[in-house]
């Protein structure tokens, strides 16, 4: 009898003399997953080789977890037959996180116990606590919620702004303070969402920045939706008498990702999410990592785990959030699973432009202004003749070879010539 692989979630051990090891995996995956069953008198590759179960054999597992796990688990334990062999499953769950077997703390890493570094440690320290900006008391305790009300009211939601109204929301410690969360939505909110614009593809040219903010964060949010939506031009065109409309990018995907950097976004520290704008693509930055318990893959499925839950309960009265967990796939299924890029500091989602926009064409022409004669010429020279090698461009521009291969390297460091395929049968593209 075979039970399967070993996985974030399950552990073979084949007998008691494991026992140790076995209940540090069972800490590691409480501290990942809030769950996890060890599997003792079973091999590495799952097949069931079966262990002598005795009198005290169940006792002395409770004993040895007793004696080496902290805080304290319930333990489920079951003596299963396969094969006419015997074999025990140790499962429990616990929320109680951070769990230590022997002193010592772990995280399960898909089939692997890590020891649990200080930083990864503090996280789960933080995440196990039910919600942060929720339990943690504002420095403002001065506050109003009339465009927080107004805000519910327009969706259709009886919104005053009444001490019931703000306990039902959760905007309260429990020490009867007004806590972050409900800083973040109050009129007195001082919280800046900035939306920049570069004139290019990289931030070495700011074109326009932008603030919403220092009001409360539902209406900022919106606006910024607002203004993104109103950039997504549509281009049109005519195809054997059928017109396709084709806009910018994919808006969709910018709601789900910019709802997903606010509703997810590490308020704590008060840093905002925020969106940037190029000439061929936009990105919603969120700063915080990923929930240590939430595996890359349930991320990308749309397993949803709000960092901060009142306020996703908020967005969803809303309507701003839903609960379906459609919005990671969503942004997948239109712009590709590269699009998200998640590091220690963050989540990066990048929206392409699906055509060369306007602010592109402006964007070349006055970078080609900035160039000079000589690349000018350089480049006028390729775009005629594609093909063209160096010494042919000396040539047909009466440059020095020299110069061309300086100006060359300058001209696709700077993002305006590109090499398409070999140096001896490739070609030249001119971008701007």
């Amino acid at each position: 009898m075979n039970l399967g692989e070993e996985s974030v979630l399950i552990e073979f051990k084949e007998g008691l003399a494991q026992l140790d090891k076995g209940l540090k995996s069972l800490t590691a995956m409480l501290n990942r997953q809030g769950r996890g069953t060890v599997y003792f008198g079973v091999k590495d590759n799952g097949d069931v080789c079966g262990m002598i179960v005795g009198n005290k054999t169940i006792d002395k597992i409770h004993q040895r977890a007793s004696d080496l796990i902290r805080p304290r688990i319930v333990l489920d334990l079951q003596v299963l037959v396969g094969d006419d062999r015997q074999y025990i499953s140790v499962s429990a769950k616990g929320s109680d996180a951070p769990y230590s077997c022997d002193g010592r703390f772990y995280i399960r890493n898909v089939r692997s116990d890590d020891a649990l570094d200080n930083d990864s440690l503090r996280r789960i320290l933080v995440e196990g606590k039910t919600d942060v900006i929720k339990e943690a008391e504002s420095d403002v305790q001065e506050l109003s919620f009339d465009q927080l009300c107004t805000y519910l009211a327009a969706t259709g939601m009886h919104a005053q702004d009444t001490p019931g109204f703000q306990k039902s929301k959760g905007l309260f410690t429990k020490e009867g303070k007004y806590n972050m969360m409900a800083y973040l939505l109050s009129d007195q909110c001082d919280v800046s969402i900035k939306v920049v614009e570069f004139s290019g593809t990289d931030k070495t040219a700011m074109a326009k920045r932008t603030e919403y903010g220092h009001r409360c964060l539902l209406l900022a949010v919106d606006e910024v939706q607002r203004y993104i939506r109103s950039i997504n031009a549509t281009k049109t065109e005519l195809t054997n008498g059928t017109r396709i409309d084709t806009p910018l990018f994919s808006y969709d995907a910018f709601h789900e990702a910019w709802i997903n950097a606010c509703v997810h976004n590490e308020w704590f520290a008060m840093v905002p999410p925020s969106v940037f704008v190029f000439d061929d693509r936009i990105e919603v930055v969120s700063y915080g990592p990923l929930p240590l318990r939430l595996s890359k893959k349930e991320f990308y499925s749309g397993t949803s785990m709000p960092v901060n839950k009142g306020l996703f309960s908020i967005f969803t009265s809303a309507n701003l959030a839903e609960e379906s967990g459609h919005g990671i796939p969503e942004i997948v299924k239109e712009c590709g699973k590269k699009s998200i890029s998640i590091g220690g500091v963050g989540v990066k989602v990048t929206i392409p432009f699906q055509y060369e926009s306007d602010r592109s064409q402006i964007s070349k022409k006055k970078a080609r202004e900035r160039l000079s004669k000589t690349n000018i010429k350089i480049l006028s020279s390729m775009e005629a003749d594609p093909f063209a090698t160096l010494p042919v461009v000396a040539e047909n521009t009466g440059i020095k070879l020299p110069t061309i291969k300086k100006a060359v390297l300058y001209l696709q460091e700077i993002g305006a010539l590109r090499r398409i395929g070999s140096k001896k049968t490739g070609r030249w593209e001119v971008i701007l």
